[in-house]
């Protein structure tokens, strides 16, 4: 038996990276599983088991920003499997550049992407969940959203606010059975880290006039204390610790998942 049998589950920003750990794992774990991703997931879906229900995974291309298109999915989704378990707000973006060479269009498609659609799609699920008695919403922040860093400005605030959209949940819906939490990974080793002009090691490479795959070794070696980057499977271990009934008493954390590269509440 997966730890989450007879659920149905919600994951955006799916269709590779963080998402798809997630998604993996809890279609491993037995959930109905629905990805939604600006491209389609279709061939994911296809891959992921059956539930324990003995359903398919479904893929949904949406724009996680466009309000009507969250109630519509959350809709179907209740009205094709009867409830709505489990939503992880996942989608994210982020654009490397110092605050005061930040453009207005990056600052609102940041605050639209990372924060908006969390209040879009939290709100279009948690009624049903405060309806029905029972759910899981899960967040992925950041570890800048508890620190910032030159050049990630707008993405740390943005993120801060998922942490305190997060609690405000946790405190609105703790007496219907609804819980809410946030993860807060780290460097992870995804599609985005890799194409990123901005990533960790950047400074190693100019400071130490070596490559940029030898400063990002080398950054990991110093800054990660386990030793590695993160990966996807990690944060879909989590999430789906706190979707089953074992993390029914986790609610309004912001839980590290850094290996060690910020220890910080």
């Amino acid at each position: 038996m997966g730890k989450l049998d007879g659920k149905t589950a919600i994951v955006t920003g799916a269709a590779q990276g963080l998402g798809e750990g997630i998604a993996r794992r809890f279609a491993g774990e037995g959930a109905t599983t629905i990805i939604v991703d600006r491209t389609d997931a279709s061939e994911l879906a296809a891959e992921l088991p059956l539930s324990s229900a003995g359903k398919k995974a479904t893929a949904v291309v949406a724009d996680v920003t466009d309000r009507a298109m969250a109630e519509m999915v959350i809709a179907e989704a209740v009205g094709r499997h009867g409830r709505l378990d489990i939503l992880v707000n996942n989608a994210g973006t982020y654009h490397v550049r110092n605050l005061i060479d930040e453009t207005v269009e990056s600052f609102r498609q940041q605050f639209e992407v990372n924060t908006y659609a969390v209040f879009a799609w939290s709100r279009a699920a948690a009624r049903n969940m405060r309806d029905q008695g029972w759910g899981r919403i899960i967040n992925t922040s950041s570890q800048l959203g508890k620190v910032a860093r030159e050049g990630y400005g707008i993405y740390s605030a943005s993120k801060a606010a998922v942490i305190l959209l997060t609690q405000a949940l946790a405190l609105e819906l703790g007496p219907y059975g609804v819980t809410a939490n946030a993860i807060c990974p780290g460097t992870m080793a995804t599609q985005l880290l890799s194409t990123a002009d901005g990533r960790p090691g950047m400074e190693y490479a100019a400071e130490l006039g070596v490559d940029l795959d030898t400063a990002f070794r080398d950054y990991v070696a110093d800054r990660i204390p386990v030793g590695r980057l993160g990966v996807p499977g990690d944060i879909g271990a989590l999430a789906a610790f706190l979707a089953s009934d074992d993390g029914g008493f986790i609610t309004g954390a912001a839980l590290n998942l850094t290996g060690g590269e910020q220890v910080f509440f």
